[in-house]
């Protein structure tokens, strides 16, 4: 049981929390910018601005809603089978968190790109991705929120692969694919092999001593 709550629990909670905020500033912003007016974030530099997003983030790739939806289902299966992959020492606590804030952004936006719809166009996957963030400053592709944890758990997780982990810990992340049956039989012969040497060099002293 006390397993259950780190290992489940939390990264549970931890995406619920990232796709409800993505999904509530997405509410507030159709319901109070649709009409086409900005709001001030941060002076003239940064402002929320309502706009469809019908392509991948940032707006690229438009109108390929389907084809978007399965390579999302795709990524976020792959991270999930990463993520439970990962060992489960502290050490390795900020590669699990990039991993549930990449699927939390993920999510956010495919539950847009299945659900969100014209009124009166009832299809599902033919949705579009609510983006309201726009850096006026540097006139950059507007985004949301689900964009923006998707971008920092990718920088973050390059970050650490460079930086922080060794070749080893790397592989224990991201190499680490044999079956555990495997690995335990492996381990057991190491295991005997251990005690074989042992048990020769318990004998060689004795014959020595003798």
């Amino acid at each position: 049981m006390k397993k259950v709550l780190p290992h489940i629990l939390v990264p549970l909670i931890s995406l619920c929390c990232i796709v409800g905020l993505d999904q509530w500033t997405k509410y507030l912003t159709v319901q109070n910018l649709s009409d086409g007016h900005e709001a001030k974030f941060i002076g003239e530099s940064v402002v929320f601005s309502y706009q469809q997003n019908r392509g991948m983030a940032w707006g690229l790739f438009q109108n390929n809603q389907v084809l978007f939806t399965v390579l999302t289902l795709l990524a976020i299966s792959v991270i999930i089978f990463l993520y439970v992959r990962t060992p489960w020492e502290p050490e390795y606590r900020p590669i699990r968190i990039a991993e549930v804030m990449l699927v939390g952004g993920a999510l956010g936006n495919l539950i847009d790109r299945v659900f969100r719809c014209e009124l009166g166009d009832g299809s599902l996957f033919h949705g579009y991705v609510v983006d309201m963030i726009y850096v006026k400053a540097i006139n950059f592709p507007v985004f949301n929120v689900a964009d923006v944890f998707v971008s920092l758990a990718f920088v973050f997780m390059i970050i650490l692969l460079i930086f922080v982990y060794n070749e080893e810990e790397f592989n224990k992340c991201f190499g680490n694919f044999k079956p555990r049956k495997v690995k335990a039989e492996k381990a057991e012969e190491a295991a005997k092999e251990g005690e074989k040497a042992e048990e020769e060099k318990e004998e060689g002293e004795t014959e020595e001593a003798e």
